[in-house]
């Protein structure tokens, strides 16, 4: 019986684990990263629920950091470039 729960767990765990990893580059260096599917987010090296209260404050937040995006958007775009050049070298 015990085995058989824990095969249930198991699976359950795997449903959650879901995310895909990809590499990126965070400060010039490259790092894998967890990406999740829509209603998830990464926690540790798993994808878990995003509870009601954060997915409103996220809303409220991305509404105002577009906001301030727009702004430096021209800074945005040249750095975008760079970084895609660095990935075409490196064959990504």
């Amino acid at each position: 019986m015990d085995l058989l729960l824990e095969e249930i767990y198991q699976l359950m765990a795997d449903d959650l684990q879901e995310g895909v990893r990809k590499r990126v580059f965070r400060k010039g260096k490259l790092k894998k990263k967890l990406f999740c599917p829509k209603g998830l987010k990464a926690k540790g090296l798993r994808c878990v629920p995003i509870k009601g209260k954060e997915k409103m404050t996220r809303k409220i937040k991305n509404k105002k950091g577009a906001v301030k995006r727009k702004a430096k958007m021209g800074k945005i775009l040249r750095k975008r470039k760079r970084s895609m050049r660095k990935r075409k070298a490196l064959g990504m």
